[in-house]
């Protein structure tokens, strides 16, 4: 639909173009044959473009081509195309057009189609966005060409559609990792800094708030552990699409300087807290044991248990062999028994054994964090308010001046993470 317009338009205004041409002509013709001056021979359109729109219409086209570029040039757009090479070499494309070779019932072929068809979507998107921006250029340039500002707004209305599409294309391509599109928890530690570190972490938990709030996201208080001026830790759920994708390159140290509201000579102050960010699981923890990493042995029983002790093989060994864990049983009077109670305490320990895991995985999120404080090289964004106002993320070098729109959650702290994302696709 967007590019039937786009065509349709062009052909319009190539057809007034011709006219103008013929037109200009005639009236240079008749300025040498001293006739007449026809104004109509000229567009007379008074239609004026504000200096405001003419700002809006400039960053939309610049930030389209900048998402064009960074994912021709990314390295997401390199895979896909590794990958649909592949599957054209594995012939896949003439297969599924012509139904041989494929087996519906297999899940792997299932998968591999699927995968295909992602994969050819993905680059069919941007090759047709960048062309549909290409087109559009030329739009606008025969539109001022020939003089009309009708069509040059016409033209014009159409990079909003344009830089839709590249944002919605843009964030596709930054939310590709496996738990990006989950919800999220946040969790703010207070650093160094004392009373002034503790209101920082206050600060940013309230700014996380007030963005989930209002991308639309389901923002639920967790815990918060007040401090003597603020938190000293804080711990919040943003559940909704993509949450933790926007929010996982947020993990790091937060570092704020500013007059210090807590000191009485009004000294300039650096405070620092720490950020942690977790996908949501998809639910609890489950348990499931395939009976071919068991490893079951029988043996006879001792201790008390009447004629039936040491006479049968009712005690019962379980190995699992993945992990190695081994449980014996031996309390009840049949075999039967014996191997329910075990394989019930196997999955206790096997629980015990996947919640430890996770807690190692946590611990090492928070290893990656380094210091909470001056000796910290993991300082992922740097707020400042004074002596002058600035926030500055220190993986990508850029710079928001106004400070407030970063804390109370806007558009700039979207456009700072969606940089820091960038660099990942890069």
């Amino acid at each position: 639909m967007f590019y039937s317009k786009l065509k349709n338009i062009k052909y319009l205004i190539r057809k007034q173009h011709q006219q103008h041409i013929k037109h200009e002509t005639l009236f240079k013709n008749s300025l040498n044959n001293n006739l007449y001056y026809n104004k109509n021979y000229f567009c007379t359109s008074t239609t004026t473009i504000s200096d405001s729109s003419i700002q809006d219409i400039a960053y939309k086209e610049k930030e389209v081509k900048r998402i064009i570029d960074l994912l021709f040039s990314s390295q997401y757009h390199k895979n896909n195309l590794s990958i649909f090479k592949r599957y054209e070499e594995m012939k896949l494309p003439e297969m599924i057009e012509s139904g041989i070779g494929i087996d519906t019932s297999n899940v792997d072929t299932i998968n591999q189609i699927k995968n295909y068809n992602q994969t050819k979507q993905s680059i069919n998107e941007l090759e047709s966005l960048s062309k549909e921006f290409k087109d559009y250029l030329e739009v606008v340039e025969m539109s001022k060409k020939i003089g009309d500002n009708d069509w040059l707004i016409e033209s014009h209305s159409l990079i909003d559609q344009l830089f839709s599409n590249c944002c919605e294309l843009e964030i596709n391509a930054l939310m590709n990792g496996m738990d990006d599109g989950k919800g999220c928890f946040i969790e703010i530690q207070a650093g160094a800094g004392g009373n002034d570190s503790m209101d920082w972490t206050k600060i940013l938990f309230e700014m996380y708030c007030k963005w989930g709030a209002r991308k639309g996201y389901n923002v639920e208080i967790i815990d918060i552990t007040p401090g003597e001026y603020g938190y000293r830790r804080a711990a919040l759920k943003i559940d909704g699409h993509n949450a933790f994708g926007w929010m996982r390159t947020e993990m790091g140290i937060h570092r704020l300087i500013r007059i210090s509201p807590f000191s009485v000579n009004g000294k300039r102050h650096t405070s620092f807290a720490s950020v942690v960010i977790y996908p949501i699981a998809d639910d609890s923890i489950k348990i499931n044991i395939d009976p071919k990493d068991l490893h079951i042995e029988t043996l006879k029983s001792s201790g008390a248990g009447g004629q039936h002790v040491n006479t049968t093989e009712s005690a019962v060994r379980i190995v699992h062999i993945p992990t190695g864990i081994t449980v014996l049983s031996c309390g009840e009077r049949s075999q039967h028994q014996n191997k329910s109670t075990g394989l019930s305490l196997l999955k206790s320990k096997l629980y015990s054994h996947e919640l430890k895991k996770r807690m190692e995985a946590e611990k090492s999120f928070r290893d990656e964090l380094g210091k909470n404080s001056w000796a910290s090289d993991s300082v992922v964004r740097t707020y400042t308010m004074h002596p002058q106002e600035r926030v500055k993320d220190q993986r990508t070098g850029s710079e928001v001046l106004q400070i407030s729109k970063i804390l109370d959650g806007e558009e700039e702290l979207d456009n700072m993470i969606k940089k820091a994302l960038s660099v990942e696709l890069e």
